[in-house]
């Protein structure tokens, strides 16, 4: 059973690592270079983008259409800044020292 368990598992395990390889996604930073999403210049880059995007945003009047595009932006480079930061986090595996 415990075989059978740790089989599963390493085959989640490397079924993840070859689709992260695969399909790695990319980012333009604001210098134009592209970079890996998993990357730490990545959500530097993405942090610079909201704390600026956020600056214009707050010169809007409430109620105004740039407001609200701004707000959208914001949205999506939020959304954007997570999907990095989740991919930087490191994989947990348990080791299991007994197999029987």
């Amino acid at each position: 059973m415990k075989r059978k368990i740790l089989k599963n598992r390493l085959k989640k395990i490397i079924s993840e690592v070859m689709l992260k390889e695969d399909h790695e996604e990319l980012h333009r930073n604001i210098s134009g270079e592209t970079v890996s999403m998993c990357s730490p210049e990545c959500v530097e880059d993405l942090q610079f983008r909201i704390d600026d995007t956020r600056q214009d945003r707050d010169i809007c009047s409430k109620g105004t259409d740039s407001r609200t595009y701004y707000n959208g932006l914001l949205n999506v480079l939020r959304k954007k800044l997570r999907r990095s930061q989740k991919l930087q986090s490191p994989v947990k595996v348990t080791v299991i020292d007994d197999i029987g």
